[in-house]
């Protein structure tokens, strides 16, 4: 069973990398280094506490979010991420 806040991903992923493999950002990573992010991206806009909210009035909470979930998993920052994060959070509400 689909969680809502995976509704839409699986028609949106196709769509999603080429946009991203579009951008200047997207020629120096590769997608399959992204899509993660994207995704998380994508399902926190989806989830109940971001459904109304904007970008720039949640991307602290997110990135606060995201450092909390993953401390040593990954071996980036936030700011090699957002970009990523943001087309996902932004696509999955209709404003990119």
């Amino acid at each position: 069973m689909t969680t809502p806040e995976e509704t839409g991903w699986d028609e949106a992923a196709e769509s999603l990398r080429r946009d991203w493999e579009s951008t200047p950002i997207g020629m120096h990573r590769p997608w399959d280094e992204v899509q993660d992010d994207v995704h998380w991206g994508w399902r926190q806009a989806k989830a109940e506490e971001f459904r109304d909210a904007e970008w720039p009035d949640i991307e602290r909470d997110l990135q606060e979010r995201w450092e909390e979930s993953f401390p040593h998993e990954r071996h980036e920052d936030w700011r090699a991420i957002s970009d990523a994060v943001r087309l996902g959070f932004q696509r999955a509400k209709g404003e990119a």
